[in-house]
């Protein structure tokens, strides 16, 4: 997947190659403001994140290549799904 540009980026977007841990907080913090979000629990996190880490469409450690997302910020909210259609490995939860 190296070199490939994600499916929600324009041709004109380019990506910083990695976020840093506190920028990816800064985020979790500001979403658990809203009271409509919720996350799920540690152990499903921590399960998301792992099948992420074995995807071949990981970039950088942080990027989803199918769908453009932060991995560690989609894999902490509840309603948030694996966008791979056909095979959804956050489905074992």
């Amino acid at each position: 997947m190296k070199g490939q540009k994600c499916k929600s980026c324009s041709e004109n977007v380019k990506i910083k190659a990695q976020i840093s841990q506190d920028q990816i907080n800064d985020a979790i913090d500001k979403l658990a403001r809203s009271k409509r979000i919720k996350f799920v629990r540690d152990d499903v996190y921590e399960f998301r994140l792992l099948q992420c880490s074995k995807c071949e469409y990981l970039e950088h450690g942080s990027t989803c290549m199918q769908c453009g997302c932060f991995v560690q910020i989609r894999a902490k909210l509840e309603d948030a799904r694996c966008p791979l259609s056909k095979n959804n490995r956050w489905a074992h939860q």
